[in-house]
């Protein structure tokens, strides 16, 4: 049988992320007891999305993987009929739209960021030592991608009752080592005695100095470990920027996000310096760019991993799309299965939507392991 994989046309600005995905399209079919014949197709100028997949068909494919864009993906949904089943690697822009033929499947972000909300609110104590509910914060990075993961977190807390704080990182927030006195502590700051003149009474003016250091050192110890204002902090924003903002936090303030926080592979030695700031990060991402053992990877492929963590999600993203299209090819009304991006399931008399739920992982000095929730959602204990 052969398998079309829709693309766009040649030199697209997603030609890198289309070759990450064929990789893994291509990787798992070579490990077929019969493995399908792959047809990659190139949108041609000016061609339908309707005219690219009668070509699949005349072709002799029997499914078809693909297009990626919302556009593409929009105008197939909009179509009375299909000429073969389709594995769409996008949703249409509008819900309603769809296809008997086409199932959607996607690496979402806001589905990651509703998923680790979930978590993040139930690892919340029930109340405050005040009787109050506790508060959460969400950062955010002024762009659209992080926007929508940000208002993602939001919704869920809505949903909950949580109150919430949304706050867009600044060039101004940034340059304060801490941010607890921007969080509202509510620890009283100690009363510092007026410095006499530095000139006229230099001995005094040094006593009275080091007295003041020392209250400010004890209050800022009393604030890493005082209850924090905020229990949770939820990250809009790269790997990169989190490694900046999660040392900023007070001490006990559970910090979360989705895939983008994810440094990588802690063997290189810039990721693994990135781990030490993002400890106890908890996020979810594909198991694949997770688990960083390249002998298990190289195992059940027969190939060498790809080297970014981007490509690696991306090569995941690869692998399901063909075990999704392998079932839908045969009409298969339900699919299960623990995938290379996560738990997959679909229901057709539900949705045409793939669920995808994401793997579980908390950050550690020099390395990411997979969690269960249940331990993710343990306290944890930290160094004194």
């Amino acid at each position: 049988p052969k398998l079309a994989v829709l693309l766009p046309p040649v030199n697209s600005p997603f030609d890198a992320v289309n070759d990450a995905v064929i990789r893994g399209i291509e990787a798992v079919n070579a490990t077929q007891a019969k493995p399908m014949q792959i047809l990659p197709l190139h949108q041609k100028a000016g061609q339908t999305a309707l005219s690219q997949l009668q070509d699949a068909a005349l072709l002799g494919a029997v499914v078809a993987i693909g297009p990626m864009t919302r556009d593409e993906v929009s105008e197939m949904a909009r179509l009375p009929f299909l000429p073969l089943p389709v594995v769409a690697l996008n949703h249409p822009q509008q819900q309603g739209d769809r296809s008997d033929l086409m199932i959607n499947f996607s690496l979402s972000q806001e589905e990651e960021a509703k998923q680790i909300a979930q978590i993040a609110i139930r690892a919340l104590p029930a109340t405050t030592s005040q009787g109050e509910k506790p508060k959460v914060i969400i950062f955010e990075v002024n762009s659209s991608l992080e926007q929508r993961v940000a208002s993602a977190y939001a919704q869920e807390l809505e949903a909950a009752q949580i109150p919430f704080e949304r706050v867009t990182l600044t060039q101004e927030l940034m340059n304060q080592p801490r941010f607890y006195e921007s969080l509202q502590s509510t620890l009283p700051k100690p009363k510092l005695e007026a410095l006499p003149d530095k000139t006229e009474d230099p001995y005094n003016y040094n006593r009275v100095k080091a007295r003041n250091e020392k209250l400010m050192e004890q209050y800022r110890a009393q604030q890493i470990f005082a209850e924090p204002p905020y229990y949770a902090a939820l990250l809009a924003m790269d790997a990169r920027t989190a490694a900046l903002v999660s040392p900023r936090l007070p001490r006990l303030t559970r910090v979360w996000g989705t895939s983008l926080v994810n440094p990588g592979d802690p063997r290189q030695s810039v990721i693994a310096s990135l781990t030490y700031d993002l400890t106890n990060v908890g996020f979810v991402d594909a198991p694949l760019a997770i688990e960083n053992d390249i002998e298990a990877f190289r195992q059940q492929f027969g190939c060498e991993p790809p080297s970014g963590v981007l490509q690696r999600r991306l090569f995941a993203f690869g692998v399901d799309a063909y075990r999704l299209a392998q079932d839908w090819m045969h009409w298969k009304t339900q699919i299960r299965f623990d995938g290379s991006t996560g738990s997959i399931y679909f229901d057709a008399f539900v949705s045409n939507s793939v669920l995808r739920e994401a793997e579980p992982a908390i950050i550690k000095a020099n390395k990411i392991e997979p969690q269960s929730v249940e331990k993710l959602l343990q306290p944890i204990t930290r160094p004194q």
